[in-house]
């Protein structure tokens, strides 16, 4: 399995390397194929810039978990968890960094129950 820091560089390279292709076939007056490979520059640059997300987060959480290990007490990053901020707050990741027990989210889902009623 290629790790994250590897797909980032691949789809820097690919989109180097198509936006080379689309300005030749531009300059070889090649609309139709200078566009597509104007899309895949745009699909790869996005892909690179995800996996460069996803190493910085992984950093971040690694050296959370380092601190806490080490006795302190850092605050959660910001958001908590990926999963937490695709689901509204509702659902949160096992690498989370906030303090989310069982108790305190059944206390939520009760009240929440409450106002509800």
């Amino acid at each position: 399995m290629l790790s994250t820091r590897r797909y980032q560089h691949a789809a820097t390279a690919g989109a180097a390397l198509l936006a080379a292709a689309c300005v030749g076939s531009f300059a070889h007056r090649s609309y139709v194929p200078a566009i597509l490979f104007g899309l895949g520059v745009l699909v790869l640059t996005e892909a690179a810039l995800r996996e460069h997300r996803r190493l910085r987060r992984r950093r971040l959480e690694d050296d959370w978990a380092r601190r806490r290990a080490l006795g302190e007490s850092p605050p959660p990053l910001t958001p908590c968890c990926l999963l937490a901020r695709s689901s509204g707050k509702d659902i949160h990741d096992q690498n989370c960094t906030s303090d989310h027990t069982l108790s305190r989210f059944l206390d939520r889902i009760e009240q929440q129950h409450r106002e509800e009623t």
